[in-house]
């Protein structure tokens, strides 16, 4: 069994490219991986659209060099992944190879213009996948709707096994109980739709009550300057930007932090960040958005919430950093609840047994 895997080169920060970084040596399959999307170094129109060509190319002549089972086809619900990873389809079934579409993110916007004037069009190509694996109840409904007939599989994101690798979970909740600090963190890439601005306000609510209640923004983005310019603006002095964290500096700060902040409103998928946290045993305060709101148990994980106001989220974090019981409970309901579930060792155990059903083996 020989899988081609699609997706974005590994030097590419969260999203798809880390789902992969984190699976990629656990498979016990032959996996090929062939990059595309953006590169990180490359940047300009006429070099996208040159590479975009090129892309298209190689994979023609990896699928003519190599004999492969499955394609493995890794888009968002958006206007240019689709159209992209459309021709990717094409292509495969050209070579009359297994075709898997993997969608990650899901655009509400693009969902509607599907919709209204190209659904014809998307089940034309996407139709000739094999199957699919959706990261949310709401997606698989939305294909359901939509007229395709293929197996849908409800799959997660996953935390590499490494990043939790000997961590000793009761001496780090004793160690989070102890401190006098409370680090409230926001880790992930910094927009506007995933509820920074949500976090700032309800950190900065508490802080005139409880002085040692911090907010840690880690990540970079196109909205983190102007996340900065807001704190400044408003004499906000409980909040800290270390930028972009990845390996021991990524745990480090969910080590050490208290919960974990993220009331998304943005199309998410299943945000590898939620899982990460929650593998760390924080408590996670967030939002019912993609596949999060299939999973996530009020009062078992943390709170969910409807709500985008910063006082309800205020009040959320106040309730774990008063409740040192209701703390230990979900901390360790948490870590056990990731280990069995999220860990990338388990997850590509679940799609090799997808591939296996594709081809009926």
């Amino acid at each position: 069994m020989r899988i081609l895997i699609i997706h974005p080169e590994f030097k590419n920060t969260g999203g798809v490219s880390g789902y992969y970084s984190a699976l990629k040596d656990k498979f016990c399959v032959e996996i090929k991986h062939f990059n595309i999307g953006k590169r990180a170094e490359r940047k300009g129109i006429f070099i996208n659209i040159f590479r975009i060509f090129k892309d298209y190319l190689l994979f023609i002549r990896e699928l003519r060099r190599s004999k492969y089972d499955v394609v493995h086809i890794n888009p968002s619900l958006d206007f240019k992944s689709v159209v992209r990873d459309g021709v990717f389809i094409l292509l495969s079934k050209c070579y009359r190879i297994k075709v898997i579409v993997n969608f990650h993110g899901w655009c509400k916007s693009f969902e509607q213009k599907i919709n209204r004037s190209a659904l014809w069009l998307f089940l034309n190509i996407y139709g000739k996948a094999d199957v699919f694996i959706l990261l949310a109840v709401e997606f698989r409904n939305k294909l359901l709707a939509w007229g395709f007939k293929q197996p849908v599989y409800l799959e997660t994101t996953a935390v590499d096994d490494e990043l939790i690798k000997d961590i000793d979970m009761q001496t780090i909740i004793r160690t989070r109980l102890d401190n006098t600090q409370c680090k409230v963190l926001f880790l992930s890439r910094i927009v506007k739709e995933k509820g920074i601005y949500e976090t700032v306000d309800a950190v900065n609510l508490l802080h005139r009550k409880y002085s040692n209640i911090e907010l840690v923004v880690a990540g970079n983005g196109e909205e983190i300057q102007r996340v900065k310019d807001y704190v400044k603006a408003n004499a906000i002095s409980n909040v800290s930007f270390p930028g972009y964290v990845k390996g021991e500096l990524k745990k480090k700060s969910f080590e050490g932090s208290y919960m974990y902040c993220f009331p998304t409103y943005y199309g998410e998928g299943i945000p590898i960040s939620v899982l990460e946290a929650i593998a760390f045993g924080l408590p996670v305060i967030t939002r019912p958005v993609g596949g999060i709101a299939d999973f996530f148990e009020q009062d078992n994980h943390g709170f969910i919430t409807e709500s985008k106001d910063p006082r309800v989220i205020a009040g959320y974090i106040e309730k774990l950093y008063l409740d040192k019981e209701l703390y230990k409970k979900i901390s360790l309901y948490n870590y056990h609840y990731a280990t069995e579930l999220f860990l990338a060792s388990k997850v590509t155990k679940r799609l090799e047994k997808i591939y296996r059903e594709v081809l009926q083996l």
